[in-house]
């Protein structure tokens, strides 16, 4: 299974709003923002969050490279993303000795065999 991971804008602004107040100060000098000042705010953490975000999983499970390819077409389209590749589960050869399961990391697809 193959993944495509990246950063994008609409991720930043969901991020950046969970952070973003909608007040301004502290306790005797708090005041609350306007519908404008709070956007301001909002579009200049999303901007910030999209520049040190670091890649995460954006689609769903896809089967072959190929959609994944054609997924990042897609969505560099639709709005603005940042480091867009293509991950898959690859075997690391251990176990776990706690729960004896074998033990998968996420690797750069780079066009070769994804064994």
């Amino acid at each position: 299974m193959f993944y495509v991971y990246g950063v994008s804008m609409t991720l930043a602004r969901k991020v950046a709003k969970k952070k973003c107040s909608t007040h301004d100060g502290v306790h005797p000098n708090r005041r609350l923002l306007t519908p404008e000042e709070y956007q301001a705010k909002l579009d200049e953490m999303t901007a910030e969050r999209y520049k040190k975000m670091k890649p995460q999983r954006l689609s769903h499970s896809l089967s072959t490279p190929s959609l994944c390819s054609q997924y990042i077409a897609l969505a560099n389209t639709q709005e603005a993303h940042r480091d867009l590749h293509v991950r898959y589960r690859k075997s690391t050869g251990k176990t776990n000795p706690k729960t004896r399961k074998e033990i998968f990391s996420w690797v750069v697809y780079t066009g070769g065999l994804a064994a």
